[in-house]
């Protein structure tokens, strides 16, 4: 497997697991209960190996992208910068969720199997954590769709084929 194509799979992994925090709000999880938080910090867990191997790749090769020569300067300073963001933001939301879950004052277990948190917690340490999680998923989800509108902008205003670059080539005809 190339370079490329793990990182168009850490990508989309990335991107469909946020989709789901998105779609699947903490105050849902809180009325299901236990078994729909276990399965919260489940698919956490998995954003944190995907985060993990994205911010390796990052150490290791730097960006794997550059601006492109169609890009005005403004958008060749933005392009690194939101990119690095993401990079950097992505740990940073996962660190704090893990947190929140480690100060969590019941157990909670991954996917609802696997002890993970032992509930040792304190209720308003929890809550603290708690709300700066959310507050760096929102910073989080603000990013993500500056960065979706930015590549939405190359591909269709300058023309540059950007959407090319990290989607899958099936459906490159489309693009």
């Amino acid at each position: 497997m190339t370079h490329r194509t793990r990182l168009k799979w850490l990508h989309w992994l990335s991107f469909f697991i946020i989709l789901w925090f998105w779609t699947v709000e903490p105050e849902n999880v809180e009325r299901m209960g236990g078994a729909a938080l276990g399965v919260h910090a489940g698919m956490g867990v998995v954003l944190a190996v995907l985060s993990a191997m994205w911010m390796g790749m990052y150490l290791r090769r730097g960006l794997a992208s550059r601006p492109g020569p169609k890009l005005p300067g403004w958008a060749r300073w933005v392009h690194p910068w939101m990119h690095k963001g993401l990079i950097w933001g992505l740990p940073t939301m996962v660190l704090s969720g893990g947190l929140a879950g480690f100060a969590a004052p019941y157990a909670i277990k991954l996917f609802g199997v696997v002890p993970f948190f032992p509930g040792v917690g304190h209720d308003r340490l929890h809550g603290a954590l708690q709300d700066l999680h959310e507050l760096c998923f929102d910073a989080m989800l603000i990013a993500l769709f500056a960065h979706v509108g930015f590549h939405l902008w190359r591909h269709y205003v300058v023309k540059d084929n950007a959407l090319r670059i990290m989607a899958p080539k099936r459906v490159h005809k489309y693009l």
